[in-house]
């Protein structure tokens, strides 16, 4: 090689060492901003669960605050009805009129009208979209049937049911899996299906309790 020439080479050999460190280092912060931006959005994710495990909880806590007071009425209700069929009672020998209507009125007693069954519903769009909470024992009061019916037929249309703890169980589980990237938002009904079916002790079994 030409003396001459020889400085260029090296100075060539010099920016070629330069760009490819240049070039290395440029894909690494690529990885690395990739890396950041798909952690921020499993972050996203996990924030938009416990959003929605909040309202959620919020609900159940309203409902069951409602199904208490109609409890409560309910109750009061019968206690001032109570001594009022007694006093029919005592006067039904004057008449078959009287006497029914005493019937009817002592046939009702408080325990037999179902409250304060609250749960969460989650619907074929799984998880954010298709979650709400439901109260059996207003479907079943104002249907007049078994509140195991309602929750048979919640569960028949494709809906999963979860009492409050169970619910909560499971999306710490959900949050926990989006977080090192194991699952997505949504989360189908059937992906649910099957998490709810592995850990069938933690997640199935509170759920068909009727209160």
């Amino acid at each position: 090689m030409d003396d001459n020439l020889k400085p260029l080479h090296s100075h060539l050999e010099g920016l070629q060492s330069k760009t490819k460190n240049l070039t290395e280092t440029g894909l690494a912060l690529n990885a690395l901003f990739t890396g950041e931006e798909t952690r921020l959005k499993w972050e996203d994710e996990a924030s938009s669960l416990r959003a929605v495990h909040r309202v959620i909880v919020e609900r159940l806590q309203r409902l069951k605050e409602v199904e208490a007071s109609a409890r409560r009425g309910h109750t009061q209700a019968n206690l001032v009805l109570f001594p009022i069929g007694l006093v029919l009672t005592a006067m039904a020998s004057k008449g078959n009129r009287l006497s029914a209507i005493a019937d009817y009125l002592l046939q009702a007693p408080a325990d037999k009208q179902p409250f304060g069954l609250v749960i969460v519903c989650i619907g074929p769009r799984g998880l954010p979209d298709d979650v709400g909470v439901v109260c059996i024992s207003q479907l079943a009061r104002e249907s007049n049937r078994p509140q195991p019916e309602i929750m048979n037929k919640l569960q028949d249309d494709s809906y999963l049911l979860f009492s409050k703890e169970a619910f909560t169980e499971l999306i710490d589980r959900l949050i926990g899996d989006v977080r090192e990237g194991k699952l997505h938002l949504p989360v189908t009904r059937e992906k649910l299906s099957e998490i709810t079916a592995l850990n069938k002790p933690k997640f199935v079994a509170r759920i068909v309790e009727v209160e």
